[in-house]
């Protein structure tokens, strides 16, 4: 950890960015056999999604990625960018959840997708605790910047005397 981020919370070292791109993750390529793993963990069989004979004549041409696999994925890309961070007994980083999560385009085996992340907003909730909300678009090659998905990702970022009220 550099000498600024020491001294510095992290949430300060992230407000000037927001508006900003703040990362894109790496590619993410769906494979058939992490669907239907999915689909066994999550009991959530469907021939969209674990058949690939059915859906070569369906309205894809190819079984489709489950949305909430896609939105599973999340947690890896935004720790690409940092989140959660390096707990340190002075800073402490919460998933909080996700707001307006939306499925927009399919999603097709064998696509790679990755997501941009853009920082939208950060809303102080009380001394020492602030909410980050990063805006996550997924997108494949096959489609380019056309959005597959776009979810809001809200995370606690707990500094100071509040790190003690969340542990």
């Amino acid at each position: 950890m550099d000498e600024v981020s020491r001294v510095t919370p992290f949430v300060e070292q992230l407000r000037p960015k927001i508006g900003e791109e703040i990362h894109v993750s790496h590619w993410f390529e769906i494979k058939q056999e992490d669907l239907d793993v999915f689909a066994k963990i999550t009991d959530d069989w469907d021939y969209m999604h674990n058949d690939p004979e059915w859906a070569k004549t369906g309205p894809w041409g190819a079984t489709i990625a489950h949305g909430y696999f896609l939105v599973s994925l999340v947690s890896g890309f935004m720790a690409g960018a940092g989140f959660p961070m390096v707990q340190t007994s002075d800073e402490r980083m919460l998933n909080y959840g996700l707001d307006r999560v939306r499925f927009i385009n399919p999603v097709l085996t064998g696509d790679r997708v990755r997501a941009r992340l853009v920082l939208t907003e950060i809303v102080e909730r009380r001394p020492g605790v602030n909410l980050a909300k990063v805006r996550a678009t997924y997108e494949t090659e096959r489609c380019g910047d056309q959005p597959h998905l776009v979810a809001d990702v809200l995370m606690l970022v707990v500094h100071g005397d509040a790190v003690d009220e969340a542990r």
